[in-house]
């Protein structure tokens, strides 16, 4: 008996060897590491443009600098109002999509390809569409505006201080809408179809079948939905900079991602940029906990 256990222990230890530390390991030198290396550059007053070894360490003088830094208070400040608008949005558009293709389509396929393309286009692709669609002379947008009579409304979406920062949110819900939406599929898909009956035969309307079947069983869909959207949020980098560069005027549609981008490799001030982003990575993981620590209590 013993001897059997031992073997089962030997294959379950060299199963691990073979598969999962060599996983461990990439997990560590590809992810890990670059993000233990930009805390170190952190310490630094490395400016990017020379040799690591010839910087000196600084302490914590980099991310005393955070506090004090005008600039980066706008980014934060940009970073929240897009935030709040993607997690206000994104979560419950992607489930009524999943909804409606599941109750009320019948060719699914192909509508679910459909709404599925918009996260599989490239972001160059997508940002010139949105450019096209924006441009305040030959734009979509403005075009629809002025055919409903509200011409006057029109304007230079992308390079007016006073809507850039909006006009990049919904291009952004645009594209990462349908990155959800197959979650809440799944989720739908999973939930008991005897459960809805049985609330349908007790005189439940579809309102309240979504309310008290429909949503409490993909609860934990949906935290994780809230969960990748927050991370998202603080991801945000490739849309800012292709559509506005953190512009119009003085950093409108600033991140604070491309802000740390721009200290790090257009400043030359790899030391502070490093500590821009690694304070944002600690946050992301802190916030996230959180949420894990609360969703999992509630359960």
């Amino acid at each position: 008996m013993n001897k059997a256990k031992n073997r089962k222990k030997r294959r379950a230890v060299v199963r691990f060897l073979a598969f999962s530390l060599p996983a461990l390991i990439i997990y560590t030198l590809f992810w890990m590491a670059p993000i233990v290396m930009s805390a170190g550059i952190s310490f630094t007053n490395w400016t990017g443009m020379t040799k690591l070894s010839e910087s000196s360490f600084i302490g914590l003088k980099n991310y005393m600098n955070l506090f004090t830094d005008s600039i980066l208070k706008i980014t934060i400040r940009n970073n929240l109002v897009y935030g709040l608008i993607m997690i206000l949005f994104v979560p419950v558009l992607a489930f009524i999509v999943a909804y409606l293709i599941e109750n009320f389509t019948r060719k699914k396929a192909l509508f679910r390809t459909v709404a599925y393309l918009p996260a599989i286009l490239p972001s160059i692709v997508v940002v010139m569409l949105w450019k096209w669609m924006y441009n305040p002379s030959y734009g979509l947008v403005n075009k629809i505006l002025e055919a409903i009579g509200l011409g006057n409304l029109g304007t230079g979406w992308l390079t007016n201080s006073d809507t850039a920062l909006c006009a990049v949110t919904v291009t952004a819900i645009w594209k990462t809408v349908p990155t959800y939406f197959v979650l809440f599929m799944a989720g739908l898909q999973s939930v008991s179809k005897d459960l809805m009956e049985a609330a349908v035969l007790d005189g439940a309307g579809r309102m309240q079948v979504i309310k008290n079947v429909i949503l409490p069983s993909i609860s934990r869909i949906t935290t994780i939905v809230y969960i990748l959207i927050f991370i998202d949020v603080f991801r945000v980098f490739d849309l800012i900079y292709a559509m506005t560069g953190g512009g119009p005027g003085y950093y409108n549609t600033e991140m604070i991602l491309t802000y740390g981008y721009k200290t790090t490799f257009t400043n030359s001030n790899a030391g502070y940029g490093m500590a821009i982003t690694t304070t944002l990575i600690l946050f992301a993981m802190v916030c996230t906990g959180i949420q894990l620590y609360f969703q999992n209590k509630r359960e």
